[in-house]
């Protein structure tokens, strides 16, 4: 999707590329500027360009993950820096080249300026990234083991307190013998070789499972896969999850599902108490 080039005579750039080269037909997003703030509004890091370049670069990564990319694909960025002082400019540049921005590397132009926007701020950084393309599509018999590993990760990193009853092989039979071949299971598939990123199951109106890989929440991908469980069941929908899992019902409450009912988590498996959810349209 994206070819890193440098340019043969040239002197070697400094953990960035001389040009980066997109495939026609992926989709790019243009980020606004990144700015030292917190979640506030709050200026962080007065007088300190290199903490700044920190909350900077944390701000960057929320704003790639809510365009459904990462550090990893960005294709250029702008760093602006509040300074004439070549080593407060190599201060700035060593938190960038510290960061995912390095990976690509990316094509980079450092800039000092005489001020930016925002009362005593000393960094800005503006991105343009390309942004895999994911595709959900019904599961085929060849993505059990995907779809498995898939479940596996996230149960893992979303409920590190629950004790699964099932060993991870079970999981990985289950898969195979009951999920994929007799339920409507549909997964999220990602461009550039990264494969199965992504599953869901629906069982009639409920939605029985929905897991991501880690690496890949926070990319609307979950979003989708609530659409388009609404659009498979029109009339509405119903879900348990953990009651210890809070993340979860703070985005299903996002999508208009309502708690309706609490249990100690006798009628589960891991006897961990859970809540159902419905939504109706």
């Amino acid at each position: 999707m994206i070819r890193r080039v440098d340019a043969p005579g040239l002197f070697p750039p400094p953990r960035y590329s001389h040009a980066s080269i997109v495939r026609a037909g992926t989709s790019l997003a243009f980020l606004g500027g990144s700015v030292p703030l917190d979640g506030d509004g709050r200026l962080v890091g007065p007088g300190d360009p290199v903490r700044q370049a920190e909350q900077v670069l944390a701000n960057l990564d929320a704003q790639l993950r809510s365009a459904g990319t990462d550090m990893a694909n960005v294709v250029s960025t702008d760093v602006y820096v509040v300074t004439a002082d070549p080593a407060v400019l190599t201060a700035v540049w060593t938190v960038v080249e510290a960061s995912g921005l390095a990976v690509g590397p990316h094509s980079s132009t450092l800039i000092g300026v005489n001020c930016l926007g925002y009362q005593g701020q000393l960094v800005e950084i503006t991105a343009t990234a390309a942004v895999p393309g994911v595709t959900l599509r019904r599961a085929v018999a060849a993505d059990a083991d995907a779809a498995a590993e898939v479940w596996l990760r996230s149960f893992d990193a979303a409920l590190p307190t629950v004790v699964r009853p099932r060993t991870d092989d079970d999981v990985r039979r289950y898969f195979h013998d009951v999920v994929v071949p007799l339920r409507e299971t549909w997964v999220a598939e990602a461009d550039g070789g990264e494969g199965v990123v992504g599953v869901m199951v629906l069982k009639e109106r409920e939605l029985s499972q929905l897991y991501l890989s880690p690496a890949h929440r926070g990319r609307g991908i979950g979003d989708r896969f609530v659409a388009l469980a609404k659009e498979r069941s029109p009339e509405g929908l119903t879900l348990w999850t953990f009651q210890v899992n809070e993340p979860a019902h703070r985005f299903y409450e996002r999508h208009g599902f309502v708690a309706v009912e609490r249990t100690d988590g006798r009628g589960n498996e891991e006897r961990e108490p859970d809540v159902r959810y419905e939504w109706r349209p």
